[in-house]
């Protein structure tokens, strides 16, 4: 059954089609025949799309769905792309990232030993397209590609209680940079009126309803997919206060409202404006009220993670301006209960590092190296340092859980595993 298994690769765009194009090219590299692309276009101008995939017609891999007559909002132009998409598996880039499809190889061989499995995530690097102003940055590199299943409650306290989360919950198992099986996708859509998304923040209200409704997850340490950002991306904001204002009057006029302002949120007074933190906590606010969803203990680890969101911005301005929007509403909220929790420091982008050199767990190296232009270039060049994706270790009777196995470190030594993720989305 596994080796009939075929996964959908998703890539959403919009107006961004020089980076849509780049990404299209490495994907198509493949030889495979057990992958289905599903590439759609939400640009203004639906010409420059429709030309350059007339070249690729032929392809029976891809299915292409062009433009409407009208620009649709995100969350709508993501929901008729799952909608389009036809694998047994399912997973959603950016048109600016890029995913390897040999995570096929691995994903097949999980499969076979846990046929149970539902969701299934991978080690993701980040990457920032090359741009004016833009410095480069250190990506680690991990050694290891062990493969593990990861329990629903350690999720669920990542994703809900913020557990070691850093500016955002370290639980993945979105569909965005995760692969969710058809058959969680359906019980997903039928549970939540009859669609796959519902809040705009689609990669988180994804996420919860993936690590609420699943059974069984499977994590694989070995990098499959890289995020990029480029300058019109909404990553490519963080840390920058002007940018991050624009894309969201952007992003709130096409949505046609404004979701902070939504009825079920009248007791959280957080804005999006504010930044990363603040729109998952206000998505996972919105899931919880309408859903009836209690998780308690959370709300410090929230302030800590609010804190860190506020040291990003690098300049005293902008740091100063976000540390007194969170602060007052902290202040409003729970009677000012959680805000001497809320401690940013700031951190003056001038005296940054860039780490180089490795480690226990793996190697860094500069974004630009090799002359790396595109997430499809490093993901080529990652590839070249690690174990290939035909020669990761699955365990034929069956995944153990991370504190039942030991990975070994470069000088021999056998530790425990640590499952620590990155945002997905």
């Amino acid at each position: 059954m596994a080796e009939k298994t075929r996964l959908s690769i998703c890539v959403p765009s919009r107006n961004r089609q020089y980076y849509f194009q780049k990404t299209i090219e490495g994907l198509l590299r493949t030889g495979r025949d057990d992958i289905e692309f599903v590439f759609v276009d939400n640009s203004d101008d639906p010409s420059v799309m429709n030309d350059y995939m007339r070249a690729h017609a032929g392809d029976p891999r891809i299915v292409y769905l062009p433009s409407t007559d009208r620009t649709l909002p995100m969350i709508e132009n993501w929901e008729r792309t799952l909608a389009a998409a036809t694998g047994d598996w399912v997973t959603v880039i950016g048109d600016d990232d890029y995913i390897d499809p040999d995570v096929m190889i691995v994903l097949k061989k999980v499969l076979a030993a846990n046929p149970e499995t539902e969701a299934f995530a991978w080690g993701v690097a980040s990457y920032s397209w090359p741009s004016p102003g833009q410095r480069n940055t250190s990506i680690h590199v991990p050694f290891n590609s062990f493969v593990v299943k990861v329990p629903r409650d350690q999720l669920l306290k990542r994703m809900f209680g913020w557990f070691e989360a850093t500016t955002v919950p370290t639980s993945g198992y979105s569909i965005y940079h995760s692969a969710v099986s058809r058959q969680l996708l359906d019980r997903i859509r039928r549970k939540y009126g009859g669609r796959y998304f519902e809040h705009p923040v689609i990669d988180y209200d994804m996420a919860m309803k993936v690590m609420v409704e699943g059974k069984h997850f499977a994590f694989c340490q070995r990098t499959f997919s890289v995020m990029g950002s480029c300058p019109e991306s909404n990553s490519y904001s963080i840390g920058k206060l002007a940018d991050i204002k624009k894309k969201v009057d952007i992003f709130m006029a096409e949505l046609g409202r404004n979701f902070d302002d939504d009825p079920l949120l009248r007791d959280f007074p957080f804005q999006s404006i504010l930044g990363v933190t603040a729109s998952i906590g206000i998505c996972q606010q919105w899931f919880r009220a309408k859903y009836k969803l209690t998780y308690d203990g959370w709300e410090k680890n929230f302030a800590k993670s609010c804190a860190l969101n506020t040291e990003m911005f690098r300049d005293e301005e902008s740091f100063n301006i976000v540390r007194e929007g969170y602060a007052t509403a902290f202040r409003n909220w729970r009677r000012g209960k959680f805000l001497e929790h809320f401690q940013p420091v700031f951190k003056d982008m001038r005296f940054s590092l860039q780490i180089s050199g490795s480690n226990l767990a793996g190697t860094f190296i500069r974004s630009d190296i090799a002359g790396v232009k595109t997430p499809v270039e490093l993901l080529d060049v990652i590839n070249g340092l690690i174990r290939p994706a035909d020669q990761v270790e699955v365990r034929p009777d069956g995944l153990r859980f991370p504190w039942e196995e030991e990975l070994m470190t470069p000088v021999g030594e056998k530790r425990p595993i640590q499952t620590t993720q990155k945002r997905i989305a």
